[in-house]
């Protein structure tokens, strides 16, 4: 078990497919990220395709491409050649599991051809995918994803994944589960943790939420309710420093009563003044003591086109020195995976 440490915070950032990226640059992103001290980089399992934002990532299929249950594992495997960069760094791995917005909104995957799932194309709204998160072969097809993921037997390591604390934080049940749409299952979460903590048992790594699309479907009462979920994911691109600080401090109370732990996630800004808003924001998440992670690093950035930042422009500067002030500040949580080992 992790030694016990006293409250401790730090930062991350997102970069959903670094490990499609070349070796150069998949380096360059994580030399940075060390540089400015940050300790985690979140990443999903799910299709990538070539040249993605302008950047070197290979085109990639995701686990279930062909049909579900037949899995490819190359993704797989590029994730642990990552995750061997990242532990020499002394950067562990947030990995979601799959992302909801591949149910016939930004990617279309084998889940919809398989349950016949609406498709939108995120160009109509954001489609509903109740049968998913309800169909009971689609659970147990889920579930089937998610014990393969986890018994995956590491080519670097020597170990499966659910033994790899050195250098995975923590499995993500799905990003932002249920996203844009009517909590249709409020058990799924809970019953996806415990499939996933049956595999883990009482390995270091945690489990996480994903987040929601806002801070309130990120703070839903029955995540703090459900034993096998260590990891409250907050998510939320709403700026608004005193917007920001209400939700943290009244679920700060309920997070230490219950034995979990929160994580602002995700959250980004864009145009004219990016640099300045993403000052604003650290700087309260800072004072919350909650730690934090941006979304996204990537090589090459966006500059204030967009949410992604690299380290040829001024914003990158300020994540940076945020991320080594948010280190030196004592937290409100104890993360004893970040400084008291695996």
């Amino acid at each position: 078990m992790p030694a016990i440490v006293a409250a401790n915070n730090f930062a991350g950032a997102n970069s959903y497919f670094i490990w499609a990226l070349s070796s150069t640059d998949r380096i360059a992103v994580l030399d940075a990220m060390k540089s400015a001290n940050m300790k985690l980089v979140r990443i999903f399992i799910a299709r990538i395709a070539g040249g993605a934002k302008g950047s070197s990532a290979v085109a990639t299929n995701d686990l279930e491409t062909v049909s579900v249950g037949t899995y490819d594992d190359t993704i797989l495997r590029k994730i642990d050649q990552l995750a061997v960069e990242a532990h020499a760094r002394d950067i562990k791995l947030v990995i979601a599991m799959h992302d909801r917005y591949a149910l016939g909104c930004w990617d279309t995957d084998a889940y919809v051809a398989k349950y016949s799932l609406p498709v939108t194309g995120c160009v109509n709204g954001v489609p509903d995918s109740s049968k998913f998160y309800t169909n009971a072969n689609a659970i147990a097809d889920y579930d089937n994803r998610l014990r393969h993921i986890l018994n995956f037997q590491s080519p670097n390591f020597g170990v499966p994944w659910k033994q790899l604390s050195d250098a995975i934080f923590s499995f993500e049940i799905q990003n932002e589960g249920m996203g844009h749409m009517n909590q249709v299952a409020p058990n799924w979460w809970c019953d996806r943790a415990n499939t996933i903590r049956s595999l883990l048992g009482s390995t270091g790594i945690q489990i996480s939420t994903g987040g929601g699309t806002d801070l309130s479907t990120s703070l839903q009462s029955q995540f703090f309710s459900c034993a096998n979920l260590q990891i409250i994911a907050l998510h939320d691109y709403n700026l608004d420093s005193s917007y920001i600080a209400s939700h943290i401090d009244a679920a700060k109370p309920l997070a230490l009563n219950s034995g979990k732990r929160l994580l602002y996630e995700e959250f980004g800004a864009t145009g004219s003044s990016k640099q300045s808003q993403i000052q604003a924001v650290t700087n309260t998440l800072i004072s919350t003591g909650v730690p934090w992670m941006y979304w996204e690093m990537m090589k090459p950035g966006m500059k204030s086109n967009d949410y992604e930042v690299w380290t040829d422009e001024p914003t990158w500067s300020t994540l940076a020195s945020q991320s080594q002030v948010t280190r030196k500040q004592g937290g409100e949580f104890a993360w004893p995976e970040i400084d008291g080992g695996a």
